[in-house]
């Protein structure tokens, strides 16, 4: 029986290694799990396997011969390539699933199950086909001895590159579930966030999407009615009657020409947003709209601090933390000041120091940050400005929902006030042409 040579971690943390014996690579795995072990590393000893026992050839035809053949073997000269079975990798998890998932992972370890025993549990949970998905070539990768993180590596889509750091810093401590722990607060927060900023601007669009379709049924259906009526009357129309007739007459004969110019507007924004000048340009405009430019800055703000500070509380490198980081804040202007912030903090300064001199980060977040720097306590420091801006972000969220409702009110309440009007002035001209 082959020997295979060990590294793992006890439930307390600790390192352990040493030597097993076993039939395969599978059978060490589950042997280490069953005395409470998780693997890090297992590997076979060269030259341990031992020799196989010689058999007695059996009889061609005979039943014993017929039981070891394989199902499904050809005729000689005629092999078939083996089937391999792999689950898809291309799966897709949201942030609420991935939540969801880190909660789970983090109870279950909590309550004494391994690791492996708890992706398998995880992974036959019904309701969402895609988590099953990943989860079960998660479990796969992790009985066959992988780490957690190595797992969760070969899903990139599912599992960013934050959480895979995250996980992969407190394996190396042997602080797992305070990894987790730390994972489950983070995406709450962000959550939290991307559902304020969600829910602030699902009203202002309802409003805006029934008040544009009100006026176009009005242009469709309504005022053709009307015009009948005024060329019946045989008279000079006021110009807003007319510029009204006009605009309902070419959405009629040409309401698809239309459409299809405002498709193609928007489909060329969407792939000129998509470019890296496109993305940079439209990001720093969003970043000097009165009111919304706020919102904007305050959520990248919290998010940048506070995703600086798990990877620092978990132990990540300042650099592969500002790496991550970069590609995590969501907007181009800052990940360009990041990048630059990079290559001065590899020269020896500070964090703070360089995002002042950007001019992009506003005085208090590097004040605070500077301060936390000379305490020697960056992470808490960067904890406490994410929520300074995430309660930042909420009372910006509130004034630009105070703002936004009234100008929509006014624009919508001015549109259809354009067209009431349009259609009464013939009628007042009428009335006092007959006094």
């Amino acid at each position: 029986m082959p020997t295979f040579t060990y590294t793992a971690r006890d439930r307390t943390g600790e390192r352990a290694s040493g030597e097993l014996e076993a039939a395969d690579r599978l059978a060490a795995v589950s042997l280490l799990r069953g005395r409470g072990l998780t693997p890090i590393q297992v590997a076979e000893r060269p030259g341990s396997v031992s020799a196989p026992a010689k058999r007695r050839p059996e009889k061609p035809g005979s039943a014993k011969a017929a039981a070891k053949k394989p199902v499904g073997t050809s005729a000689p000269g005629k092999a078939r390539p083996a089937l391999i079975h792999s689950a898809p990798r291309g799966g897709k998890l949201s942030m609420r699933v991935l939540l969801q998932f880190s909660i789970d992972l983090r109870d279950l370890l909590s309550a004494g199950m391994t690791l492996g025993a708890s992706m398998q549990k995880l992974s036959r949970q019904s309701g969402n086909p895609a988590r099953s998905a990943v989860l079960k070539t998660v479990h796969e990768d992790i009985v066959q001895g992988k780490s957690l993180s190595e797992a969760l590596k070969k899903h990139p889509r599912s599992f960013p590159e934050f959480y895979t750091s995250v996980i992969r810093a407190g394996e190396a401590g042997g602080q797992l579930q305070q990894a987790l722990e730390n994972a489950v607060r983070h995406y709450e927060r962000a959550a939290a966030a991307k559902e304020q900023m969600v829910g602030a601007l699902v009203y202002p669009c309802i409003v805006a999407v029934f008040g544009v379709l009100t006026i176009v049924a009005c242009l469709i259906w309504v005022i053709p009615q009307f015009t009948e009526i005024f060329i019946d009357l045989r008279q000079a129309l006021p110009w807003p009657t007319a510029l009204l007739i006009a605009m309902s007459d070419g959405l009629m004969r040409y309401g698809i020409f239309i459409a299809l110019a405002f498709g193609g507007i928007g489909y060329g924004f969407h792939v000129w947003r998509h470019t890296d000048a496109g993305r940079y340009t439209w990001h720093g405009f969003l970043l000097k709209v009165p009111v919304f430019s706020r919102v904007i800055r305050t959520g990248a703000y919290a998010n940048f601090a506070r995703t600086l500070s798990n990877l620092l509380t978990n132990g990540v490198p300042v650099l592969r933390a500002l790496d991550i980081v970069q590609k995590t804040v969501g907007n181009a202007v800052l990940e360009k000041e990041i990048g630059a912030l990079k290559s001065r903090v590899t020269d020896g300064s500070s964090l703070s120091r360089p995002l002042a001199e950007s001019g992009v980060f506003p005085e208090v977040f590097t004040d605070m940050l500077a301060i936390g720097e000379e305490a020697g306590e960056v992470p808490r420091s960067l904890a406490q400005i994410a929520r300074r801006y995430d309660d930042e972000l909420t009372r910006n969220i509130k004034l630009f929902t105070t703002v936004i409702e009234p100008v929509l009110m006014i624009f919508i309440a001015g549109a259809v006030g354009f067209v009431a009007i349009s259609m009464l002035l013939p009628v007042f001209q009428l009335s006092k042409g007959i006094q």
